[in-house]
């Protein structure tokens, strides 16, 4: 399924592969890999990002709606600032994570929320979705303050996700606020 998303700053679509550079300003930050779950190595030139993103494009087909992977776009220049993504958590049965990741230039600019918000009102409408889930490690300010500011609910800490000790924010399709 195709998905374009528009809020009043962004365009959230899908991934293509001339989104190889600007996504290497993403995942090739130290700032943003560090973060990562499951935790990924910087992707450190353009051709493996361009590998990486080939790869989220050809998968892209194969999830179940609302799962995914898809850039986010200031429109006001054009310029794919992030990525956001749903997924299910492991043990990959039913708990669906939604995560976001913006290059280190864009942040404070409430981007994460616009977008999450965005793409968190598709799921909810879209897919057959009651509850989405966020994880963040313990020291991630600012993933933490974007799961709050976008109305989720702290569920505790865990290490079941990715061999990593979490942070787990929830929020329910019901407590949903546009």
């Amino acid at each position: 399924m195709t998905l374009s998303l528009q809020t009043d700053r962004l365009l959230i679509r899908d991934w293509e592969e001339d989104d190889a550079e600007a996504a290497l300003e993403i995942y090739g930050s130290a700032d943003v890999a560090q973060w990562l779950s499951p935790a990924i190595d910087q992707v450190t030139d353009v051709a493996t990002m361009g590998m990486i993103l080939t790869a989220w494009i050809e998968a892209q087909p194969n999830f179940v709606v609302p799962a995914g992977r898809w850039a986010v776009v200031r429109q006001e220049d054009n310029v794919v600032i992030g990525g956001l993504l749903i997924r299910l958590l492991p043990p990959y049965e039913e708990d669906l994570e939604i995560g976001w990741q913006l290059r280190p230039s864009a942040w404070g600019n409430g981007f994460a929320t616009e977008a999450s918000k965005a793409l968190m009102g598709w799921a909810f409408k879209t897919g057959d979705v009651d509850e989405l889930f966020a994880v963040a490690r313990p020291n991630n300010k600012r993933a933490i303050g974007a799961a709050r500011r976008l109305g989720m609910e702290w569920v505790g800490e865990t290490d079941k996700y990715y061999d990593l000790n979490l942070q787990v924010y929830r929020l329910r399709a019901a407590d949903f606020k546009p």
